[in-house]
């Protein structure tokens, strides 16, 4: 299969029939609106049209709408006792009955979310005060040995009472100073923690200057205690009183919050309902309007045109539609369309980048390659019966969407390439089994498999060349696909026969030939003949590049042998733990841990290489990427399924 074709759709129809026309297209699924009002790249064009400034007022009130309707949904999280699993039994169903039942009490619902808006804040200022009075009791905690009401410290008529902390390094040497200066002053420690001493320091107060001075030199703090009255023990105990008062309102809340909690499933249909509205309005945005129609274009899928102009004749007749095909310079969204079997390893290609509207699809000629690739680097049967039995499970029970649906299903499918090749290799979790390898035993024969990876590796570079020559070909560049192309493919034959006796009489030729084309042809683009023959010379270097693609292929073997290394280190271990009971238990624990472990980290390792192989060796070879997403505007909820 290929990248599909698109169509430009250009729907004219009666304004008052917009909202049923978009509602219908946004049903079908299948029409990404183009913006023609030009919004997006020039916003101030807003101000030339009622209609839009209309639409963007109205997508603010939404805006506004569906943040309260999230907040109360977040909010209210906490006090649902059980909710379904969407991923597991999928969305609720929501009839549209049910859903006009709840519109009509929708301004009830609303006040319930200013109710819900308003014991947030309680909690939030609850949560601040407790936070402040927790900061208050850190601070007073060292001071509450010290029986002097706060407000008494400071200065009084003739003396000074200073709560002061000091460094525990300096402390002794603080109070030398003060003897050496000989300044009448008590330091009395009232509490310490594991690098300071809280002390109060009462001294004369026409010390206060020399007692200043000296400090700075120590580097002494003093501490404040400003609006607080009575002992910090006191205070504390207080504190500690209010503390669990907020506790009690902070429960308080939560019940009346309980009591709301059936609401949750109410906002999160609005949320979605109100949320496919705002789809809708955004998409009216990018159309063109008069007084009385709109103009509307759009991309759909070739194949999809038939039924969209159906779907839009049954909602009015009273509309003018065309399709065209796409002109030179349009920014063309990508669908590609591929086999059941193919779709999963479209997830690869996803993962890189979408190709270019103009270039070819490469899923399907990836698909074996990976396939082969990821089983020969798990390459362990066991490993592969369960990665398809867990993975067929899930697919059973949960019900994935998108990407993680393609990711299930590649898993799947590669499972069963890694019991073909574990059966290749015998390795059953190992060798614990004990069985015969069909062919080849990594372990005893690396460099037959090794061998293999290369020609694998042969087999796929060859194919990436040929697709570029296929490329150029069908854009009607046939010297291209025979100069850069072919001789390559020409000069690489000869190069890869030489190393083979019954074939090195024809391969120097097929060498020689291959490399006199690529002197003579690489440089065509330069204009001077003798940068035409050095760009020509300089482009059989690439030969490094080819060779550094095809060692490439060697991780292959290697990641292939890891895993069946280290299945067999496990196997021993559990072989030598395995002599009485005691010794039984841990051995089916190291059993069943190591292979676990085993399987994931050498399931990650065959799925990362694996995309490299494909990424770097072969895409490089002729793919060309960067094509934009298909966006369609469609029915996208995030809780519930909004039927009919």
């Amino acid at each position: 299969m290929a990248i599909v074709d698109m169509r430009k759709m250009h729907l004219l129809g009666l304004k008052k029939e917009q909202d049923k026309i978009l509602s219908r297209l946004q049903e079908i699924g299948a029409v990404e609106i183009i913006d023609i009002a030009g919004l997006e790249e020039d916003e101030s064009k807003v101000q030339e049209s009622t209609f839009h400034q209309k639409m963007i007022k109205e997508l603010s009130l939404l805006d506004s709408k569906i943040s309260k309707l999230m907040f109360g949904i977040e909010f209210l999280e906490p006090f649902v006792k059980k909710e379904i699993n969407p991923i597991i039994y999928g969305k609720p169903k929501v009839s549209k009955k049910d859903l006009d039942m709840l519109l009509s009490r929708e301004e009830h619902i609303l006040s319930i979310l200013d109710t819900i808006s308003e014991l947030d804040q309680q909690l939030s200022q609850l949560k601040g005060e407790e936070s402040k009075i927790k900061n208050r009791i850190e601070q007073l905690t060292p001071w509450k040995d010290m029986d002097i009401p706060l407000q008494q410290l400071g200065p009084t008529e003739k003396s000074v009472f200073m709560p002061v902390i000091i460094s525990k390094k300096g402390f002794d040497d603080f109070k030398i100073k003060l003897e050496e200066n000989q300044l009448l002053a008590v330091l009395e420690t009232v509490g310490e923690d594991q690098d300071d001493y809280y002390c109060l320091l009462i001294f004369y107060k026409d010390q206060m200057k020399q007692i200043e001075d000296i400090s700075k030199d120590f580097s002494i703090s003093v501490q404040e205690f400003a609006g607080l009255k009575g002992t910090p023990k006191q205070i504390i105990e207080e504190d500690n009183r209010r503390i669990s008062q907020i506790e009690e309102e902070r429960q308080a809340i939560r019940q009346k919050a309980q009591t709301f909690s059936e609401q949750r499933f109410n906002f999160q249909i609005l949320y979605d309902y109100w949320s496919l509205e705002k789809d809708k309005k955004s998409c009216a945005l990018k159309m063109n309007t008069t007084e009385k129609t709109f103009l509307l274009s759009a991309w759909v899928p070739e194949p999809d045109v038939q039924k969209v102009e159906q779907k839009m004749l049954e909602v009015t007749e009273s509309i003018y539609i065309e399709f065209n095909l796409p002109e030179e310079d349009d920014e063309v969204p990508v669908v590609v369309s591929n086999p059941k079997l193919v779709q999963p390893f479209e997830l690869i290609t996803e993962l890189y980048s979408l190709p270019d509207p103009k270039g070819i699809d490469p899923n399907i000629f990836m698909a074996p390659f990976y396939f082969v690739f990821f089983g020969m680097m798990l390459s362990d049967a066991g490993y592969g019966i369960l990665i398809s039995i867990v993975a067929a499970i899930a697919l059973r029970k949960f019900k994935f969407a998108g990407m993680g649906k393609k990711l299930v299903q590649l898993m799947c499918i590669c499972g069963i390439s890694t019991v073909a090749w574990g059966a290749i290799f015998g390795g059953w979790f190992g060798d614990i089994l004990g069985l015969k390898p069909l062919w080849i035993n990594p372990l005893d024969d690396p460099m037959s498999v090794l061998i293999l990876s290369f020609v694998f590796g042969v087999i796929q570079l060859y194919f990436g060349i040929m697709l570029k020559a296929y490329m150029n070909i069908r854009d009607g560049h046939v010297a291209d696909a025979v100069m850069d192309q072919g001789l390559w493919l020409v000069f690489l034959s000869g190069l890869l026969m030489l190393a083979f006796p019954q074939t090195q009489s024809i391969a120097k030729y097929l060498s020689i030939i291959g490399a006199i084309g690529l002197i003579l042809t690489q440089g065509r683009a330069q204009k001077n003949i003798i940068n035409k023959l050095l760009s020509g010379i300089l482009s059989l270097y690439d030969i490094t590049g080819y060779l550094s693609d095809l060692l490439s292929y060697s991780r292959l073997l290697a990641l292939g042998l890891a895993t069946g290394v280290i299945a067999t280190v496990i196997n021993t271990m559990v072989k030598l733990l395995g002599v009485n009971v005691i010794g039984w238990i841990f051995a089916i624990i190291i059993f069943i841990g190591g292979h676990i472990f085993n399987l994931a980290v050498s399931g990650l390792g065959a799925y990362v290489h694996s995309s490299r192989l494909q990424y770097i060796e072969f895409f490089g070879k002729f793919y060309e990427s960067g094509g934009r997403p298909f966006s369609p505007m469609e029915i996208r909820t995030r809780y519930v399924d909004i039927k009919d």
